[in-house]
């Protein structure tokens, strides 16, 4: 043991990585199926590495919750901002009736049971798996005229309450939107998403592993030889015959290569190349002749690229009537393939409703997408440089609001660093996505940081929790896990009657929502594989947005309200 203190002494940063690092490989570990999480190992780990004492320096955990906070804010920007609009009207009700319930039936448990500031504002971070509450908590109590152990003490609570709670509340988010939820409805979730999708239109689920593809593809290219005296008549005359689902992409005539302008007639011989949805494909070869082997001169490029929706005109609305807003010739040729939506991919349907910040994977010729990606909103930058600018002001503006105080019922009270960053982390994320020009922070990083900065800072919060964690433990006993799953059953059920009979939502839906009001991604997996389709990813987008802004500053409220 002295050996390892003195390890510890001589390098404090090193004992960071050890809780990652263990605390990782304990994440790994599957509960009834459902792996436990790189941040709650990691905190567990923190907390028996912290029996030892270590001391870690403030301002590591300060900047790696800065990094964290406003992470999180740049990545939800978009769609936090963009979602506020009638089409999303039914699920920023339920997201700010949730985190309503959520506060008040927590505020209600800690007066009942006499909870301490800290221990109640674990229980909220753990019970509803909101992380980011501990810093923001742990900011406000720092910031209250208290004496030094009894601030230490609560922050310490914060730590050991919420490692405890965390798995009680998301392995009973994870249970309840995939199995209690349908059955409290009363209908078979399979079913409904079922019917949701077909009435969004027919199409097929995309269910592939990262470097995966189908091999049977949806937008394919062919080349043909004009054989039948029907198919004599101009490109746009055909292209209008299959509702440009199909395109002329080249003509080959006596060997010479042709330009398929709309005017230009197809003449018996030409061989032309293809490009269109396969089962429009398959009708136009019965109409024009035979596929053929001969494709000199029909070579084509196609390209694939990622676009973040941000055109208001067609937020909200389905893709069928965006593809008639857009002009016939700037969408020609372009295929929308696939829709990703936190995350996580959908397959495009004719009634599916697009949403702020999708991102929209386009397919057609280079030329053609030039055209069409600046209608949809900006092609995603495939580069890796990060605007250490833009990050450095975002962080130093976060840090600026944070400092304003404002005096309510004769106390200052602030936002501190956790509440600026994020709110600067919203801004500075919205921007960008309105001019994707400047300000270069890559998604993939975005995620690296905000994951990266959360278990630095989790580590933190474990290592000063360590000395305090047996005697919380002694003290509350069985109570933390009790409380963590009334915290969770009592919002939750009541977010689910008023989502049902209030708002009238779909049960398919309802059930994605709730995993986003309570910031749980694994539990919008459990009801995805419970759907058996993607459908109630369709619910999850806005509450978490929503919801991670909300639930994080209630960390504060509850420190100053209880």
């Amino acid at each position: 043991m002295e050996l390892i203190r003195s390890f510890f002494d001589a390098s404090p940063i090193a004992v960071l990585f050890v809780c990652v690092a263990i605390g990782f490989a304990i994440g790994r570990i599957r509960v009834a199926g459902i792996p436990l999480g790189g941040i709650p190992g990691t905190l567990f780990a923190a907390i028996v590495v912290g029996q030892v004492g270590v001391e870690v320096d403030e301002n590591i955990k300060t900047m790696a919750f800065a990094l964290f906070i406003y992470s999180l804010g740049y990545v939800s920007g978009p769609s936090f901002f963009q979602s506020l609009g009638r089409s999303t009207l039914n699920l920023v009700n339920l997201s700010l009736v949730s985190s309503l319930l959520i506060f008040v039936t927590i505020w209600g448990l800690a007066q009942f049971f006499g909870l301490d500031k800290g221990t109640a504002a674990g229980l909220l971070a753990g019970g509803i798996t909101e992380s980011a509450a501990v810093g923001t908590a742990s900011e406000a109590l720092g910031s209250m005229d208290l004496p030094a152990d009894q601030i230490s003490a609560m922050q310490a609570n914060i730590g050991v309450a919420y490692a405890i709670t965390y798995l009680f509340g998301f392995t009973l988010v994870v249970f309840f939107v995939s199995l209690i939820a349908p059955k409290l409805m009363g209908i078979s979730l399979q079913v409904e998403a079922a019917k949701y999708t077909a009435d969004l239109g027919i199409g097929g689920d995309d269910d592939l592993e990262p470097g995966q593809e189908t091999a049977l593809r949806g937008i394919v290219a062919r080349a043909f030889q004009i054989t039948r005296p029907e198919a004599l008549i101009d490109v746009g005359a055909f292209e209008d015959r299959f509702n440009g689902f199909v395109t002329v992409q080249r003509i080959v005539r006596r060997g010479r290569t042709l330009e398929p302008e709309k005017s230009r007639k197809l003449a018996m011989g030409d061989r032309v190349a293809l490009l269109g949805r396969l089962d429009e494909v398959l009708k136009a070869e019965t109409f024009l002749g035979l596929e053929t082997t001969d494709t000199r001169g029909l070579d084509l490029v196609g390209e694939t690229r990622t676009v973040v929706l941000t055109n208001k005109d067609f937020i909200g609305e389905t893709i069928m009537a965006v593809r008639a807003k857009i002009d016939p010739q700037q969408r020609r040729g372009v295929h929308v393939v696939k829709i990703t939506r936190s995350g996580q991919n959908l397959v495009p349907r004719p009634r599916m409703r697009l949403e702020a910040g999708d991102l929209v994977s386009l397919y057609g010729m280079p030329e053609a997408l030039d055209g069409a990606v600046p209608v949809i909103g900006y092609a995603v930058d495939q580069g890796l440089a990060v605007d250490y600018v833009y990050l450095g002001l975002g962080i130093i503006v976060g840090i600026l609001i944070g400092m304003i105080t404002v005096p309510i019922a004769g106390s200052p009270v602030a936002l501190h660093t956790g509440g600026g960053c994020l709110l600067s982390g919203l801004l500075f994320g919205w921007l960008r996505s309105r001019h994707p020009k400047f300000g270069g922070l890559p998604p993939a990083t975005a995620l690296h940081l905000r994951d990266f900065g959360l278990a630095i800072f989790i580590a933190c919060v474990g290592l000063g929790t360590g000395p305090q964690a047996l005697t919380l433990l002694k003290q509350q006993g069985i109570l933390l896990p009790v409380l963590a799953i009334v915290a969770v059953i009592v919002p939750i059920v009541l977010s689910l009657f008023y989502a049902r009979y209030v708002l009238k939502m779909n049960p398919a839906i309802i059930c994605g929502a709730l995993a986003g009001c309570f910031t749980c991604t694994a539990g919008l997996n459990a009801a995805v594989q419970a759907a058996e389709n993607e459908t109630p990813v369709l619910g999850y987008t806005v509450p978490y947005a929503i919801s991670n802004v909300t639930l994080t500053l209630l960390g504060p409220i509850l420190v100053l309200t209880v």
